[in-house]
């Protein structure tokens, strides 16, 4: 296959997504990667144009561009848990927006002009309507929507007439791409899915949030595979580079909500198990539901995701189990 001579740089390249982005786009795209490996893991990145370089360096991250000819940025590098910001909230605003605005700054220095950033649904707080459009006023209730919203902000200030940018809010990510070797490597896991992946494969019990505003009390939401996750980001590649299109903001979801008890009982009819939990109330800045509408991206982007719950969760628990056993043999650092 021949690749296309554009560049792409992918922040966060060593995390979750951003390895599995690595992996598919590296295919179509010469791809670089910078992470200062605080979360992501080297042993995941499937490129050797890797640079270990924070976001919060700009000296280096100047360095970096200087030498380098970047195409397109995909900007991913950043702190994600929910419940953690709650904690430290400086630790967010600094890795989330002052890395952010470092990024940008450089990217105007070295004449940069397309960018696709990573947001999350967290940036519409409690919404009042389901699903959730794009257009809907942004009122986080969380430090990690917060930061998010002001580096969302920051981007739409600084590209007037400087450069384009496509900003994805993604909804509730998770899957793996397995044969690849790919998979979500905190340790432990942040998110729910992986968490009770974890939790059945040392048969331990986990708490299960509960006293949302739903049927059966717990949060929903919209989960969407890793492997749509990057096909959204091809496509958004395709976007920037047509003349015609201009900046945008799409949301990344698969607009069907399931509960959190309702994922417990998948696991449970997937693989024939009985699931030991406790109950424990949510913490402040978790929204009942996050659901939402990605009419938006279908029409603009001709994109829609493509896996079911059965085959995210099913993708999930099988990375868990040989990501456990890769821990074992030192295969993942």
């Amino acid at each position: 296959m021949k690749k296309d001579k554009i560049s792409i740089l992918i922040t966060g390249g060593a995390g979750y997504i951003g390895s599995s982005l690595t992996y598919i786009l590296k295919k179509y795209f010469e791809v670089f990667v910078i992470d200062d490996l605080s979360i992501g893991k080297r042993s995941q990145v499937k490129t050797k144009n890797f640079f270990n370089i924070s976001l919060l360096n700009k000296k280096k991250l100047n360095i970096f561009f200087g030498k380098q000819k970047i195409d397109i940025i995909i900007h991913l590098a950043a702190h994600s848990n929910l419940r953690k910001s709650q904690i430290n909230p400086k630790l967010f605003y600094k890795n989330n927006y002052e890395g952010t605005k470092n990024l940008i700054e450089l990217m105007i220095k070295h004449k940069i002009n397309k960018i696709i950033f990573s947001s999350t649904a967290s940036v519409y707080g409690e919404p009042k309507k389901i699903p959730i459009k794009e257009s809907y006023k942004c009122k986080p209730i969380s430090v990690y929507g917060k930061s998010k919203l002001l580096a969302e902000n920051l981007i739409k200030k600084k590209s007037k007439n400087r450069f384009k940018y496509v900003i994805f809010r993604y909804f509730n990510v998770a899957g793996s791409l397995i044969k690849s070797n790919l998979g979500e490597t905190k340790d432990p896991p942040e998110h729910f899915i992986p968490i009770i992946s974890k939790n059945i494969i040392y048969k331990k019990k986990f708490n299960l949030f509960n006293n949302f505003n739903t049927i059966d009390g717990t949060g929903i939401r919209d989960y969407i595979h890793v492997l749509d996750i990057c096909n959204a980001h091809k496509k958004a590649i395709t976007f920037l580079r047509k003349k015609k299109n201009t900046s945008n903001i799409f949301n990344l979801g698969s607009k069907e909500g399931i509960s959190s008890l309702q994922i417990i009982k998948h696991f449970e009819n997937i693989f024939k198990i009985n699931i030991n939990y406790s109950t424990k109330a949510k913490k402040k800045g978790e929204p009942d539901k996050l659901i939402s509408d990605i009419n938006k991206s279908k029409k603009l982007l001709n994109w829609k995701s493509t896996k079911s719950h059965h085959q995210i969760i099913k993708d999930t628990f099988i990375w868990q189990k040989k990501f456990e056993n890769l821990k074992k043999k030192n295969k993942v650092f």
